[in-house]
């Protein structure tokens, strides 16, 4: 049996991504966060939770043991918590990484929705940046996610482009980003060494269209 580390557990993409593991695929799920009590109770014998911090190396190490793919969707210090990621599962051997990025970080938006989505992400943005940059010059078997502004809506529907395409669409949600990482965690060949853009289609315009 598989086992899936997610790095940031307590995040809401983390939660739908652990739920979709658990309900439509046999992996074991370690859940890897500062603070245990922050997550639901999965009440499942699969589920392993470690608490530690993405930027000590020491502590991602203890949570790497027989694990077969990372899923990280974290926030804060992306480039020094990419870094250690990287570090830790060159250390233990681990190959394949799904790494939640954000959108814009190419300027890769169309205008008016770059311009605005560089407003609101502000300095974050080019930790993003950074994050990708390091995970992509690594010698990790990645796929870096690149999803539009996020929603709850349940649902599961989305379009890719590649690193090279104008980003298509402004919102998705975390349900469909959740649902791709647990595809490509199943058939981990898919999108192997890829930076892709994940958006709804039919959502474009200069921003979201339920942002106020």
């Amino acid at each position: 049996m598989k086992t899936v580390l997610i790095i940031g557990a307590n995040g809401r993409v983390s939660i739908e991504a652990t739920k979709i593991f658990l309900e439509n695929s046999s992996f074991n799920v370690d859940l890897f966060l500062r603070n245990a009590h922050r997550i639901p109770d999965y009440a499942s014998n699969r589920v392993t939770v470690y608490e530690g911090d993405a930027k000590n190396k020491e502590d991602l190490e203890k949570a790497l043991n027989e694990v077969d793919v990372v899923f990280a969707s974290l926030s804060g210090s992306l480039d020094k918590q990419a870094e250690t990621i990287v570090q830790a599962m060159v250390s233990k051997n681990v190959k394949r990484l799904i790494f939640v990025a954000a959108p814009g970080i190419y300027d890769e938006l169309p205008e008016s929705f770059n311009e605005w989505n560089k407003q609101q992400f502000g300095e974050k943005l080019s930790l993003y940046r950074k994050a990708s940059d390091i995970i992509e010059s690594s010698d990790l078997d990645y796929t870096i996610i690149r999803p539009g502004w996020l929603t709850d809506k349940n649902e599961n529907v989305f379009e890719i482009t590649t690193k090279d395409e104008i980003f298509r669409g402004t919102e998705v949600s975390r349900k469909s980003i959740a649902s791709l990482a647990v595809q490509i965690a199943k058939n981990p060949e898919l999108h192997s060494k890829e930076n892709i853009g994940v958006n709804k289609p039919g959502t474009e315009g200069d921003k979201p269209a339920w942002f106020e």
